[in-house]
């Protein structure tokens, strides 16, 4: 039910929309400088034997779930599975992209590849994926271990 008279009207709410987001990516990523760079400062205090109180002290974040019990897990099996062998920064992509979330937030991005790294590492002690010997690129690059079945629990 587009009408003639409200396409200029979308199309400068799709700009700006744009806009915001690029805006709101490059203020996550000053957030993110920001916050290593305080911390930072603040284990050199530390180290230096300052015992003094730091009353601007950044507080932690709480973590933010992103999955549930095997739910990590049961989504590497099936995207391994589905799409072959991939590196970690190739599933988290697939991840964010399903989640409908922004790949451009590298915070986020490098915090769901270390997690999926930790897990993929816990599923081959299992038996349950395998990697290759060599890193490839940089990379190790994982597949399904046909040899087991898998429970998520």
């Amino acid at each position: 039910m587009t009408d003639e008279t409200y396409e200029h009207t979308i199309a400068g709410l799709l700009r700006k929309r744009g806009e915001m987001l690029a805006s709101l990516a490059d203020l996550r990523e000053q957030l993110a400088v920001l916050s290593n760079d305080i911390e930072a400062i603040e284990r050199i205090l530390e180290t230096l034997g300052y015992q003094g109180d730091l009353p601007t002290k950044a507080t932690r974040a709480p973590r933010i779930v992103l999955f549930y019990r095997g739910e990590l897990r049961q989504f590497l099996r099936q995207s391994l599975q589905e799409y072959g062998p991939s590196t970690s920064r190739q599933l988290a992509e697939r991840l964010v992209h399903l989640e409908g979330k922004d790949a451009r937030d590298r915070r986020m991005m490098n915090d769901i590849v270390k997690r999926m790294g930790k897990a993929l590492r816990q599923m081959r002690d299992s038996g349950i994926v395998t990697r290759t010997a060599e890193k490839v690129r940089g990379e190790f690059v994982w597949s399904v271990d046909q040899g087991r079945h898998f429970d998520p629990k």
